[in-house]
């Protein structure tokens, strides 16, 4: 299992990892708004739909979407109603009066753990890109001669801990440098920027 197949999985799965797309967009919103500690929630959510969708595929929900391929077009206008919805509600923030005033997430901003982790699993429960991938894409890297629950376990396992990895990483960095900010007017930027970006997936995910 460790020969050429899993290198050429690895590979696969540290590009998906890496590539922007709504994973990262919304852990950079959610630490722009409520900072790194809502950040990783965030990306522990995220891995939950990764886990959730791997133990899915393995139990043989994929035959599902080869029967009803109808419904990833369904997941496709969930994801894209909930990013549109998160970049909506991200401009509005960066707008309001009080967003200057703005330092390390307090009081009720901080006080829902729950709200952040739902976030990030609804994020990658709703990208098809992530669904195609684990019920479609992961197991063309398992071998016949492979034992199939091993196999998808590693496979699965890599992903998930370098999506893992990289994104707590990328959490924390967003996180500092927000929580940091000096002037209020770069973090009301950054935050317009990336309500925009979600606005932009969300519409490209709609028209797919």
């Amino acid at each position: 299992m460790f020969g050429t197949d899993y290198s050429a999985f690895a590979v696969v799965a540290a590009a998906l990892v890496i590539s922007p797309g709504a994973s990262m967009a919304v852990v950079t919103e959610t630490a722009l708004e409520r900072g790194r500690r809502a950040a990783l929630l965030t990306v522990a959510g995220i891995n939950i739909a990764n886990s959730s969708l791997a133990l899915s595929s393995m139990l043989g929900l994929s035959a599902i979407l080869h029967r009803w391929p109808s419904l990833l077009r369904i997941v496709s206008i969930g994801g894209a109603f909930f990013l549109v919805y998160l970049g909506l509600r991200a401009l509005v923030r960066a707008w309001r009066p009080d967003v200057p005033h703005l330092q390390k997430p307090t009081g009720s901003k901080a006080a829902h753990p729950t709200s952040a982790v739902a976030r990030g699993i609804m994020t990658n429960l709703l990208n098809p890109s992530v669904v195609l991938f684990y019920m479609l894409l992961l197991p063309q890297f398992i071998r016949s001669t492979d034992a199939f629950m091993q196999g998808f376990l590693l496979l699965a396992g890599t992903h998930v801990l370098m999506s893992l990895v990289w994104l707590a990483s990328y959490a924390l960095a967003i996180g500092t440098l927000s929580e940091r900010l000096a002037r209020p007017h770069v973090r009301r930027i950054m935050q317009i920027i990336t309500a925009a970006v979600l606005l932009f997936l969300g519409i490209k995910l709609a028209l797919r």
